[in-house]
């Protein structure tokens, strides 16, 4: 999954997994790393107005009109974007997503409406499960010659490739367990959700919501002098269903763990006013760590995202993204990453004394977007050129990494 990007490295510990170093100093503005993200999904409340395939809402946010009439669950925002995308959803994901609200169906009175986005997720990864992995069908697609040969351009320059991922890079993604004692209210929605989920597949590929045994019927007869056993024969259908309740249990062994992989790993898509339209779940993203005082942010596009260095990073040093709202007080963003995405933040801005704590939160908040309700972080679009050899007077021009307001201002802007 990760190739040799200039200026990183991959590396690897007990403590803290996989993350990025910087192998050389990096300037504010360069691109890290690009990538598309394996899976996304569209917000079970906004899933009407935003475009399955691009994970992008129209400017008016209508209603749209093209839809899969399969499952009646995704809507794309044109002609293109359904060609591109429905035949694979199709493949995968359509028939489980069409019974998601079957009444047949258990009701669980502690879903709120968002959980069905994290099921809709959850969904779409064990569908790949299914399809790729069990039955070995996986979907091919059709490659745009155009596409492909824009792509072998951007192969050229590592800067510009982008990442993809594949179903193995998603299994092998870092899980926290969430269990009685670290997060009881967490645990118990996650045990509705495997319950929920198992069902599922059950009424999908048997018809019914429980897994019936099958047996083999014997029938005996007795006389004076001979004993005689004889075994009806099973039946085809008695064999591909008992096939279906042996993926299904292996089904269920993976969904627990795609739920955890998947609450720590996932991002946000959102528009400019600060909607969630969407998830996406995409590995090569992961291997950045969080920190309440990052270095780099992530710029979200639809279903890619691009890293950028925020200020100059030097050799050695860890690149880090932040997975939360930064303008908190310490305690509040701990509770947030401890319940939200099950660590405990050690991050110098949350374990330094008072004084240093107070410095870093005056450097990091000259990045906050001043727009109202944004969470967004300025950075530049472009590479800014080493910052003491500008004069004092030159502007640099940041853009919100949400919104895209914009900020002038002076090299002094980045002195620590």
């Amino acid at each position: 999954m990760f190739k040799s990007f200039n200026g990183l490295e991959l590396k690897t510990s007990e403590l803290e997994g996989r993350f990025l170093i910087a192998t050389r100093d990096i300037q504010v503005g360069e691109d890290l790393l690009k990538c598309k993200s394996y899976f996304a999904v569209t917000s079970e409340t906004l899933k009407t107005t935003s475009c399955f395939n691009c994970i992008k809402q129209l400017p008016s946010v209508v209603k749209l009109t093209l839809k899969c009439n399969q499952c009646n669950e995704v809507w794309y925002c044109s002609e293109e974007c359904k060609t591109q995308n429905l035949n694979k959803h199709q493949h995968y994901e359509c028939k489980f997503f069409k019974k998601l609200k079957s009444p047949k169906l258990k009701v669980y009175p502690d879903f709120d409406i968002e959980t069905f986005t994290e099921i809709r997720m959850v969904v779409g990864l064990l569908s790949r499960y299914y399809q790729d992995n069990l039955l070995n069908n996986n979907f091919i697609e059709e490659i745009n010659n155009n596409n492909n040969n824009n792509n072998n351009n951007n192969n050229n320059n590592n800067n510009n490739e982008q990442l993809t991922n594949t179903l193995d890079d998603v299994f092998g993604l870092v899980e926290n367990q969430v269990t009685e004692e670290s997060n009881s209210l967490a645990k118990e929605r996650i045990d509705s959700i495997v319950d929920f989920i198992s069902e599922l597949f059950n009424l999908v590929l048997l018809g019914s919501t429980t897994t019936a045994t099958t047996t083999t019927t014997t029938t005996t007869t007795t006389t004076t002098t001979t004993t005689t056993t004889t075994s009806i024969s099973i039946s085809t259908s008695t064999l591909i269903n008992e096939n279906k309740i042996e993926m299904i249990k292996k089904i269920n062994e993976k969904s627990r763990s795609i739920i955890h992989k998947t609450r720590c790993n996932q991002f946000g898509i959102w528009t400019k006013s600060n909607k969630c339209i969407g998830v996406a779940v995409s590995p090569s993203s992961s291997y950045f760590n969080h920190s309440c005082i990052p270095n780099c942010t992530d710029v979200r596009d639809g279903s890619n995202m691009t890293f950028k260095s925020l200020y100059p990073i030097k050799k050695g040093e860890q690149l880090t993204i932040s997975y939360i709202e930064l303008d908190q007080p310490t305690q509040d963003r701990k509770n947030e990453l401890k319940y939200g995405y099950y660590f405990d933040c050690n991050c110098p801005r949350c374990n330094g004394d008072t004084n240093s704590t107070d410095s870093m939160d005056d450097w990091i908040s000259k990045f906050y977007c001043c727009q109202k309700k944004c969470t967004g972080l300025y950075y530049s679009k472009s590479i800014v050129p080493i910052l003491n050899t500008l004069t004092s007077n030159h502007e640099i021009h940041l853009s919100c990494s949400n919104c895209n307001n914009i900020n002038i201002v002076s090299p002094s802007f980045f002195n620590k």
